[in-house]
């Protein structure tokens, strides 16, 4: 899609952009505009605004993100509260004004690299900015901030800045954890050990270096961010189709599956030769968000750069079906149109005919179809790639020119200074 339409100049691309931002910012406004959830600033009322106002994270103060985003939170609601009116109001307005910083850096960024790729730069705008998910989720939650760095940190690992990646990667985990999981996949690219070892030190140090303050000032604020995250529901996850949202085997089955899936990946990069960033840091990357019992329709926005840079999938068409499942769980589950038909939303659904529980579990599985069907197994040896095609699992002939897709194969980072 994209590649036969006029192409858009980028003054036309960023102001699109900037004009869609707008629609997803009345749709979020608190208590008004489209009426459309967002944690912006239902998580800055219930966190800040009840009981002690404006608690500082990690410090004195508990908030359920990383630092960085949580840093943003406690600046937005200190700068918010120093204009007159409502705090709430002023909050958000300041916050969806600084995030369309990251917001257009990433567009930018995602450009740079289709640049230096040779990918049609109009991919951008179909998979990324006119797009359900940046109208609908990019307010939703601060992930556009660890997006970001973590899109900038890809393209300076291209350009051979393994230094300046890593650091990157630091920023992206301090920001949003999960949006830093590409970097799993980036490791399996570099052979020079010196390379390798600045890469993973620079991101560790730059993570570690980000958190040590606030683990030294109050340990125990600090560890109750990971208690949190790990006692979290199962949440938009294909497990929902046998397991209760509370579970005990969501703790055991994403490590195993995210170590199987890895593993196979790893053993990719090193038996079938596919050694492109791009192809290992979104296998990686969706491999990560099947296996978690926790994928929120938030979480689309990581994956929309990878969509925009290279052919995931074969249809436009399907990339659009799947985006569109992802913005209408949200919409249906928290703007209560299903409310008389006797449908609402529950944090912890136990209902098996839920029709919301069943659009996430089809979700997550669609996330699955896209990583093993159309990442993975066509980039498996001929015999098994043959016995793919054979049993229909895969289409096509089973010739490598054929069925190995063109996402392997990008410029080393050394030849794209």
């Amino acid at each position: 899609m994209g590649s036969h339409a006029r192409p858009l100049s980028n003054y036309d691309l960023y102001l699109l952009a900037g004009v869609l931002y707008i629609v997803g910012v009345w749709l979020h406004i608190p208590y008004g505009g489209g009426h459309i959830y967002s944690d912006i600033p239902t998580v800055f009322q219930t966190r800040e605004c009840s009981g002690t106002c404006l608690t500082i994270p990690y410090v004195n103060g508990f908030i359920e993100y990383p630092v960085i985003v949580s840093g943003f939170i406690y600046l937005m609601g200190v700068l918010g509260g120093s204009f007159p009116g409502s705090v709430v109001e002023n909050y958000y307005t300041l916050s969806v004004a600084i995030l369309a910083i990251p917001t257009f850096l990433l567009i930018r960024e995602t450009l740079e690299i289709a640049k230096i790729l040779g990918t049609d730069q109009n991919r951008v705008v179909w998979y990324l900015v006119a797009t359900p998910t940046f109208v609908f989720m990019l307010l939703v939650n601060w992930y556009v901030i660890g997006v970001y760095f973590a899109v900038f940190g890809i393209r300076k690992f291209l350009q051979g800045r393994y230094g300046w990646s890593g650091f990157l990667m630091g920023l992206s985990a301090a920001s949003n954890l999960v949006t830093a999981v590409p970097a799993l996949g980036m490791v399996l690219v570099i052979k020079n050990r010196w390379d390798l070892i600045g890469f993973v030190c620079s991101a560790v140090l730059c993570y570690g270096a980000i958190n040590a303050p606030f683990i030294q000032v109050n340990p125990s604020l600090w560890i109750s961010f990971w208690q949190y995250q790990t006692n979290w529901y199962i949440e938009g996850s294909w497990m929902l189709a046998f397991l209760p949202g509370l579970s005990p085997l969501r703790h055991y089955i994403f490590p195993i599956l995210f170590v199987l899936l890895y593993a196979a990946i790893v053993w990719l990069s090193c038996r079938a030769q596919v050694s492109g960033v791009i192809t290992l840091s979104w296998m990686t990357t969706f491999a990560f968000l099947f296996s978690t019992y926790v994928f929120t329709p938030q979480m689309q926005l990581i994956l929309l750069p990878f969509f925009a840079i290279v052919p995931i999938v074969k249809r436009y068409w399907e990339f659009l079906a799947f985006d569109i499942i992802n913005s209408l769980f949200l919409i249906l589950a928290f703007s209560e149109i299903l409310l008389p038909f006797g449908v609402t939303y529950s944090s912890n659904v136990s209902g098996y005919l839920d029709p919301l529980r069943w659009l996430s579990i089809i979700r997550s599985l669609w996330l699955g179809k896209m990583l093993i069907f159309d990442g993975m197994l066509p980039l498996m040896p001929p015999r098994v790639r043959g016995w793919a095609v054979s049993l229909r699992l895969v289409g096509g002939k089973s010739s490598t020119a054929e069925t190995r897709p063109l996402l392997a194969v990008e410029p080393h980072p050394s030849e794209s200074e």
